[in-house]
């Protein structure tokens, strides 16, 4: 039997393979397209979703600002109405004479004219942890949780004091900047030694010399007129200093260490802010100066290494600033009229704030245990270096968007350790907003005037407790 041959052209059994090779090229660049494009479109996706997330952080930040503003202006207005004729400002009140007495006259002994007794004091007319605006505050809006904590800058030792016309008033200030630098962070694994903090506050002093930009503001207060210091500015925030050797980023972090401890930002001590002033002043000092000229720090709301840091330990113990610390912080004794009258205040948590003792003013130091004890020299220089009123305030607000997975459960913390641990855990969106301002108060109204309008933070910021191992904590 003969087969017949094939009538299919030679060639077209060996092309068959470049097709199949081509029509897979075709293929696989289709799929690369398509994986492209797809990837774009999630891409986008969720660069719009962060947008738009941001956006809504940004305006709900923005509306706790404006509360805020609202509560310090009615705060400060609490404040100016409660002041009353013949009372004078003490050594940290501005505006006062140093050279009057406590009623602001000159000729007037202790009391105010006529050498009557002290006027009764009013907790209205200080600034202190029992006041509203010095609770940490929680709430939420459109989904996001927002924790809102202010932070009055009085608490603080201003570093442009390093800066003061008297040479041994400027060297006092560069030894109370490095005992607090010393003392910040005492006990932590991030400690800054001694030989550390001396270099952080000579560095500081450069540079506060060296500063030069005829574009921002002079601290008038503490510069003469001479050449020399005609140039000399002030920063507009401390981090400026964390550019300069041997500043480092974590020292301008809150955070916890290895052991669990709590570790602040050297920010939550020391300041630029404190003292501001317009072109109408005719001191050039404003608000929060003390009587030599300086800026004070609130004795109220001090931190306890600001405190111990103002000075030598030979001259102050650290057991009297024990003995300041735990005075404001002792449950203040009330009638049985006075707590029924009194609205309750709650913390974050909704539980009630125990009222706790206050400095209404200076002389009230002398309750203190020990106090009374100090050489009249000291005890007057220590007092000129600390008022009991507040001006301006650093607020931070932090939102928080819980991811999926952390949306449906159910969070019963223990502690306020517990929640702020989570807190840093990852486990949300998180957007932190300091905002710097200026309570002004005037003879007719108040002003809140921004220092620093807005800043992003890249941590959330721990308040500093007095007692943080303590069950109050």
């Amino acid at each position: 039997m003969k087969l017949l041959a094939s009538h299919a052209p030679p060639g077209r059994a060996r092309r068959r393979g470049a097709v199949l090779l081509l029509s897979f090229l075709v293929l696989m660049v289709i799929i690369a397209i398509v994986y492209q494009l797809s990837r774009v479109t999630v891409t986008d996706q969720r660069v719009a979703f962060k947008d738009l997330t941001l956006t809504r952080m940004d305006l709900a930040i923005e509306s706790a600002l404006l509360e805020v503003a609202e509560q310090l202006r009615t705060d400060g207005e609490l404040r100016m109405g409660s002041e009353q004729p013949g009372m004078g400002a003490g050594p940290g009140d501005p505006g006062g004479d140093p050279a009057a007495g406590p009623s602001g006259d000159p000729a007037a002994g202790p009391g105010g004219p006529g050498g009557g007794g002290q006027p009764e004091s009013n907790p209205d007319a200080v600034d202190s942890q029992r006041d509203d605006w010095a609770q940490v505050a929680s709430t939420s809006i459109n989904e996001l949780s927002l924790r809102i904590l202010i932070v009055d800058e009085d608490r603080k030792y201003n570093v442009l004091n390093m800066l003061a016309q008297d040479e041994e008033e400027a060297q006092d200030a560069f030894d109370r900047v490095l005992r607090i630098l010393d003392l910040c962070r005492e006990d932590t694994l991030a400690d800054i030694n001694g030989s550390d903090a001396a270099e952080m506050a000579r560095v500081m002093r450069d540079h506060l010399m060296e500063r030069e930009n005829s574009g921002l503001p002079r601290p008038e207060r503490l510069l003469s007129d001479d050449e020399d210091d005609e140039g000399r500015v002030m920063p507009l925030t401390m981090r400026e200093f964390v550019a300069l050797e041997p500043f480092e980023e974590s020292h301008f972090r809150d955070d916890f260490d290895g052991d669990g401890n709590r570790v602040h930002s050297i920010t939550a001590f020391l300041t630029v802010y404190t003292a501001p002033h317009t072109e109408g002043d005719a001191d050039g000092g404003g608000q929060g100066t003390t009587a030599e000229g300086g800026y004070g720090v609130n004795v109220n709301t001090a931190p306890m290494a600001v405190l111990a840091g103002l000075m030598d330990s030979r001259d102050v113990g650290g057991r009297i600033w024990d003995n300041v610390v735990e005075y404001r912080n002792l449950e203040e004794e009330l009638s049985q009229e006075e707590q029924e009258e009194m609205d309750p205040i709650l913390d974050e948590f909704g539980e009630e704030v125990v009222r706790r003792r206050i400095f209404d003013d200076l002389e009230e130091l002398g309750e203190v245990p020990d106090w009374d004890g100090l050489e009249p020299e000291v005890r007057t220089k220590v007092e000129s270096l600390l008022r009991v009123e507040s001006d301006v305030f650093s607020i931070f607000v932090t939102a928080r968007l819980a991811t999926a997975e952390e949306q449906n459960q159910i969070l019963d913390f223990s502690s306020r350790l517990e929640q702020e641990r989570y807190e840093r855990s990852g486990a949300h969106l998180v957007r932190t907003v300091r905002q710097v301002v200026w309570r002004q108060i005037l003879d007719d109204e108040v002003k809140i005037v921004p220092l620093q309008r807005w800043e992003v933070l890249d941590y959330a910021p721990l308040p500093v407790l007095d007692y943080p191992d303590d069950e109050r904590y």
